[in-house]
């Protein structure tokens, strides 16, 4: 027996009432008062027991509660409603329905419905509804807390009728009700109090204000160009013949491994350049120019030129934020964005948003690519083919087949580390291996010469489910293929293993114009200044809460921007503000932009013990990875030890002190690059190991 049963029939029992049926796991006992005998008995004599009586008891005790007749208390009551017209300052009255329990003083026309049914009796023996018997206090109790609410805020006095309403619709004590609504009211005044801090958290920090919060960019007069073409046009090549004249310059760079690139292009020229990505800061001896990761833009020092790379990459759902901030706010007297044609107009229209325009310079390319007429066999691959797959299984799937054919075989993938990826380029460049299986990491700029594109499919994994290839992704990936200098002519076509129908869905997807999303608006992160401001105003501590503000309750100007997808963040920030609790705010938010897969169970306890651990007053100590993996490992293993890796020196770049072990760990990522390669460079099948790794 549940605890609230057996008190009630504690009760029961001191009252006098006697047991009629012992409770069961399902049901409590059935009690009755002595003095309800005598009428029980009757009305069994006239409806009698059994099924048929049970039925009719269920059917008529539902009319009674439809009527608003139930017990109450062991006796019977009337739940009526009142409706009270609560009069409001300056607007129409509210109607807001009171609803009280009445006791039925005498249950015997209770006891005849049960036997005879007749509800016309029934209604003659209740009479009509009365009236609340404290309606007139109530009336004033409300009256006065609309007027003290009214004078507080009036423009969201309407939310205050919705709690008013609520306390209301619960049958309780006048008493009672009236303590429950000064309650609601003063739940509604914090609430007011906090609109109004948000009204004007909105003015300060709607987005239409977002570009005149880099004031060194909008001091600077910035003159802009759009370089603007295909794959494989020398845009980008005439971008760095102007950045390398700068003197002081910077190039910001989509991936890691293309500001690699970038590094080593401006030191083969002579000129001193510096590294910077999101784990590792590589200064140069009198460096001119800063190669870094787009995240990592400066803001504060200006330069002469900025080159903004792979810029139409802000239509990216979770990374688009990074090229609106450094398009809006690189500090550069000459800023160079290069972009695909069809970002042209989102790009314009940002500036504009600056009180900037831009010239616009084309480029052409020296040969165009030329659609293969039929599919191609995978045992017909030859030197200068890269086959594209969309996750590391079929890379490594493709590779092996391809490898058992007797192709020295090149592989780049996400999962890589850049250093290898780089390593497998070269190979492939160099004419060390002659065929090259890939992700779509190849058609984000990396220089290689690819005389056949040969698409595995036409569908991809998106970390929410499987979609077809739009024809932007398929012309830039494409585009690679007949590189200037190196091949007369390109091809792209797909494998005789692709899906049906993949060849015409490639041509029909070559010759449709790629086009922006509709009704696009320029993504926007929030920064440390935001979390900042939002907590102390609203006097806030959750990271998620304040988060949670920026996303969902600002009034932002979504006539022209929106926020960032930032669902990886928020889910950061909500583990953050449990394990790591202790930390300030500021720090939380540097964590939760960390680069973690939320959805990787592994890697987010292993990020989060790490929080924990810092909280606690860390160091966090040596990490797992040092002694737990090495160069002869599985590839999978090597391959997410190289994440965790990452992450930590990402990690310590930002709490210096904390993490440390940085010589180490840097030792171990060559050790495993290492591995890594000479895995696949090797013979042996990759595919069939154990994958515990994503694809990228």
């Amino acid at each position: 027996m549940r605890a609230a049963d057996a008190a009630a029939a504690a009760r029961l029992d001191a009252s006098g009432h006697v047991l009629l049926v012992p409770p069961v796991s399902s049901r409590p006992g059935r009690w009755i008062d002595p003095a309800l005998i005598d009428a029980a008995l009757v009305h069994i004599d006239a409806v009698g027991t059994g099924t048929p009586a049970r039925t009719l008891l269920i059917e008529r005790t539902a009319a009674l509660e439809a009527a608003g007749v139930a017990r109450v208390d062991g006796a019977f009551a009337r739940l009526i409603r009142h409706t009270l017209q609560v009069p409001v300052p300056d607007a129409e009255p509210w109607p807001i329905p009171v609803l009280y329990h009445r006791p039925i003083p005498d249950p015997a026309p209770i006891w005849a419905f049960h036997r005879d049914g007749d509800a016309p009796a029934l209604q003659r023996a209740l009479g009509p509804a009365p009236g609340h018997p404290q309606a007139a206090a109530l009336l004033a109790h409300m009256a006065m807390l609309v007027r003290r609410s009214h004078a507080c805020d009036p423009e969201h006095l309407e939310a205050l009728r919705a709690r008013l309403q609520a306390e209301c619709a619960r049958p309780q004590p006048a008493a009672d009700l009236e303590r429950a609504l000064t309650r609601a009211q003063d739940r509604w005044e914090h609430s007011a109090a906090e609109l109004g801090t948000l009204r004007g958290l909105a003015s300060e920090l709607a987005f239409q204000g977002y570009p005149d919060s880099f004031p060194v960019a909008r001091s600077l007069s910035r003159s802009i160009s759009l370089f603007v073409g295909p794959p494989n046009s020398g845009k980008t090549y005439a971008a760095f013949e102007r950045l390398a004249t700068a003197a002081q310059g910077a190039y910001l760079a989509p991936l890691r491994l293309l500001a690699l690139e970038g590094r080593d292009r401006l030191v083969a020229r002579g000129v001193p350049c510096s590294l910077l990505t999101g784990e590792e800061n590589v200064p140069a001896p009198d460096a001119r120019v800063v190669s870094s990761t787009i995240e990592m833009v400066g803001t504060a020092r200006p330069l002469d030129v900025a080159v903004i790379d792979e810029a139409q990459m802000i239509f990216d759902a979770s990374r688009g934020w990074a090229w609106t901030q450094a398009i809006v706010a690189a500090p550069a007297r000459e800023l160079i964005i290069i972009c695909s044609d069809y970002a042209v107009p989102a790009i314009e229209e940002l500036l504009g948003l600056c009180g900037e325009t831009c010239t616009v310079r084309r480029f052409e390319r020296k040969q165009h690519v030329q659609l293969l007429p039929r599919t191609v066999p995978i045992g017909s691959l030859g030197p200068g083919d890269a086959v594209v797959a969309f996750s590391r299984r079929d890379v490594l799937r493709l590779r092996d087949r391809i490898a058992a054919d007797g192709h020295p075989v090149s592989v780049i993938y996400g999962a890589l580390p850049p250093e290898v990826r780089r390593r497998e380029a070269e190979r492939f460049a160099g004419g060390e291996s002659t065929v090259l299986v890939a992700t779509d990491a190849i058609g984000m700029g990396l220089n290689l010469p690819i005389r056949r594109v040969l698409f595995s499919t036409l569908v991809k994994f998106d970390g929410e489910g499987m979609r077809g290839l739009g024809e932007s992704e398929v012309q830039q990936i494409a585009g690679r293929a007949g590189r200037f200098g190196m091949h007369e002519e390109g091809f792209a076509g797909v494998l005789e293993d692709a899906e049906p129908g993949a060849l015409r869905t490639l041509r029909e997807l070559l010759l449709t114009p790629a086009g922006a999303p509709a009704d696009f608006k320029a993504p926007v992160a929030p920064n440390a200044w935001h979390v900042r401001t939002i907590a102390s105003r609203l006097r806030k501590s959750s990271l998620r809460e304040v988060l949670a503000v920026f996303v969902e309750q600002l009034r932002l100007d979504d006539a022209h921007f929106a926020v960032a997808e930032l669902e990886g963040m928020l889910a950061l920030a909500d583990a953050l503000d449990r394990s790591a609790a202790s930390l300030s705010l500021l720090d939380r938010f540097i964590y939760a932009q960390a680069p973690v897969d939320v959805r990787t169970d592994s890697q987010l306890q292993e990020f989060l013990d790490w929080s924990t651990r810092h909280a606690a007053g860390g160091p966090v100590g040596a990490p797992w990875f040092l002694e737990g993996v090495d160069g002869y490992s599985r590839l999978d293993a090597m391959e997410r030890a190289l994440r965790a890796s990452t992450t930590w020196l990402w990690l310590d770049l930002r709490f210096p002190g904390v993490y440390g072990h940085v010589e180490a760990v840097h030792a171990l990522r060559a050790t495993l690059s290492d591995g890594i390669a000479r895995q696949l460079k090797g013979k042996r099948p990759l595919a069939q190991r154990p994958n515990r790794g994503r694809g990228g």
